[in-house]
């Protein structure tokens, strides 16, 4: 009987293993989620950086030991931690050799600090970059960079210089050579 008896008790523990493995198993899953319910979550996206709006902007930009950009703007938008600024209502007269000036009016536009590049567009009046040569570029859409001296755009251009008119898609130039490339659909109207 004995022998029955630890037969017995050995398989009421056998038949019990299951049931304590469940319940260790619950208890552990019911701990763990009580110790992770104050945790913050990890998220994958970092928070927005604060964007600073700045009325009666300037800017001034030095390359090479000369002030070469000067650019004045009724508001600025520059975010933490980055390197464009978005402008509004601008002007900016840009120096590009000792006899060469470069005047731009624009609705919109960005500086790329680290690309020392300037992109300016208008949403109603097309951008207007006059040349101190009496050369005038008018685009909806104007790109300049300093490194490489172009100005480019893919839209419409209209070129207006002493009696002639050339309008076209898309400009390729290099401002400091004087030298426009109109890409495509070009008319010229010559005044004589």
């Amino acid at each position: 009987m004995l022998t029955l008896l630890r037969r017995k008790s050995v398989l009421v523990g056998l038949s019990l293993l299951p049931l304590l493995g469940a319940i260790l198993l619950f208890g552990l899953l019911a701990r763990r989620h009580v110790a992770d319910r104050g945790a913050v979550p990890n998220d994958l996206h970092p928070p927005a950086k604060p964007v600073v709006v700045i009325r009666n902007f300037t800017y001034s930009r030095t390359f090479r030991s000369q002030t070469r950009w000067f650019v004045k703007a009724r508001e600025a938008q520059v975010g933490q931690g980055q390197s464009r600024t978005t402008l509004t209502d601008l002007s900016a007269h840009i120096i590009l050799s000792r006899t060469l000036s470069l005047f731009i009016l624009s609705q919109e536009g960005t500086i790329d600090r680290a690309g020392h590049q300037f992109l300016v567009s208008g949403r109603t009046i097309p951008v207007s970059a006059a040349f101190s040569t009496g050369l005038r570029v008018v685009s909806k859409q104007l790109h300049y960079h300093d490194a490489s001296d172009t100005i480019t755009t893919g839209g419409e251009v209209t070129l207006v210089g002493r009696g002639i008119v050339i309008h076209g898609e898309g400009l390729s130039s290099r401002p400091k050579t004087q030298s426009f490339t109109v890409e495509r659909n070009v008319h010229a109207v010559f005044a004589g």
